[in-house]
């Protein structure tokens, strides 16, 4: 078991460890169609790693690159991860990325547990995904992605991940990662990320400290590029061996 706070890129000293070479196995991306999902199949293509993304969506039709042809999108549910089986099945690893940051308690006045909230969205999915990757894989790897911090005043955005990463880490024959960055941002794909990282940024250094003191939940750690999250976890796949 393994539990990493990534808190900014100097965390990149540890690519000095070298990596095995993840070249021909299987990486099953679940909630892939996302830029983060998107911009990790494409670093794992980019590596020689066979890769299926499963989302409900399947094949973005926002993406004209070459590595798009070389993935395999799969439409499924996480919710009900039967409807993806195979592909559970066939890989060495699985990455879980469904999860939302402004959840439909927000946005739609919906009671905690609705559809579309954090306890769906960011807690009961993946620990759906993980119950059944244990059921259908005698060796099952998983690279959950969960959050330093909370957004502010939005303590249940955390809260659920934390429920999912100690449901993960609890079932039997499970080899899992949790990876917890702060506010993720891409220029290239999301270009309104940007200011919002800096606004992080600019939390985090002016009440950062007396947040720590106080002991909340409501602070964000230093934003992470897209593009850190993608090597992090292609490390993180080579040191679990897949």
């Amino acid at each position: 078991i393994r539990l990493w706070t990534i808190l900014g890129t100097k965390v990149w000293s540890t690519n000095k460890l070298k990596m095995r070479s993840l070249a021909g196995k299987t990486l099953c991306i679940v909630g892939g169609s996302g830029y983060v999902g998107k911009g990790i199949a494409r670093h794992a293509v980019s590596l020689g790693v066979k890769t299926i993304s499963v989302s409900r969506s399947g094949k973005p039709k926002d993406v004209n690159s070459p590595w798009i042809d070389q993935v395999e999108w799969v439409r499924g549910n996480a919710m009900n991860p039967s409807t993806f089986d195979e592909s559970l099945k066939k890989s060495d690893a699985v990455v879980h990325l469904v999860g939302t940051l402004i959840d439909t308690s927000i946005r739609k006045n919906k009671k905690p547990g609705d559809e579309g909230t954090y306890e769906q969205m960011n807690r009961d999915a993946a620990i759906a995904v993980a119950n059944r990757l244990v059921e259908v894989h005698p060796a099952p790897k998983m690279v959950f992605m969960s959050a330093s911090r909370a957004p502010p005043f939005i303590k249940r955005y955390l809260t659920t991940k934390e429920e999912a990463e100690r449901h993960i880490l609890s079932l039997p024959k499970m080899h899992a990662v949790i990876l917890k960055p702060g506010f993720i941002y891409s220029a290239k794909d999301r270009w309104w990320s940007v200011p919002i990282r800096y606004g992080c940024t600019l939390w985090s250094s002016s009440f950062g400290r007396v947040y720590e003191n106080i002991k909340t939940d409501s602070v964000l750690k230093k934003p992470l590029s897209n593009f850190d999250v993608d090597q992090a976890i292609a490390l993180e796949l080579s040191l679990i061996h897949i």
